[in-house]
């Protein structure tokens, strides 16, 4: 299988414009409604799968395990480029069915790395060190959309945790935290690439085929 066309293009944007991290990502909500909001890029695995991460006990989660899917819509604002990213999604932890989410992935059998519930435990500890201490303790604050009159009050929330922590107590407030800490993986099967700098403008679809490969579509723009 061949190395995606639009993949150097995101890379290449990226290297280019290092923060424009930021892209809506919008699910399915139980009841089948849209639900969009706006997630932080964590990086891309070896097999093009997009990654961010999410608390466990907020919606996404809920939304993945009753509709694997997905679409991205990322803004490059320096470049005036688009890029739309369709294909299902999953939850990353060991709370969730893993083999599942590989089969969703499309990763199930594989293998190499993304295929090994050790290589993505992996994955996420480094994820997980490479978020702000004060993102990191986030998650060991009460669930999210709580209403505030049922928890303790916010002065006693934790504003930074490290990683890790050499200290007893100050470990147990990390582990709290870091057990609520999942990957969402993106497996993208049609990416629209727009660019609004040329005119005139430039429109290119790539959709996966059956085989895996990938076919390429200018369309007007």
């Amino acid at each position: 299988m061949s190395k995606p066309q639009w993949l150097p293009l995101v890379e290449q944007q990226l290297k280019e414009n290092p923060k424009s991290t930021t892209y809506a990502f919008s699910t399915l909500s139980e009841e089948g409604k849209p639900k969009v909001r706006f997630v932080i890029h964590r990086g891309i695995t070896s097999n093009g799968l997009l990654l961010t991460t999410t608390d466990t006990r907020m919606a996404k989660p809920q939304h993945l395990a009753h509709s694997a899917t997905t679409e991205v819509a990322w803004w490059i604002e320096p470049t005036n480029v688009q890029f739309r990213i369709t294909g299902p999604a999953a939850t990353i932890h060991p709370s969730q069915d893993l083999q599942k989410a590989f089969k969703t992935l499309g990763v199930e059998g594989q293998t190499d790395e993304e295929g090994s519930a050790e290589w993505w435990e992996n994955k996420r500890k480094e994820l997980w060190k490479g978020v702000s201490g004060h993102l990191r303790a986030g998650f060991g604050r009460p669930p999210p959309g709580k209403k505030l009159d049922e928890v303790e009050g916010s002065d006693k929330w934790p504003e930074t945790i490290p990683a890790e922590s050499d200290k007893p107590e100050e470990q147990k407030t990390i582990q709290n935290a870091y057990d609520h800490f999942a990957i969402i993986a993106i497996a993208p099967e049609a990416v629209e690439y727009l660019e609004l700098k040329p005119v005139p403008n430039r429109r290119t679809q790539y959709r996966r085929q059956g085989d895996g490969e990938w076919e390429e579509t200018k369309v007007a723009p």
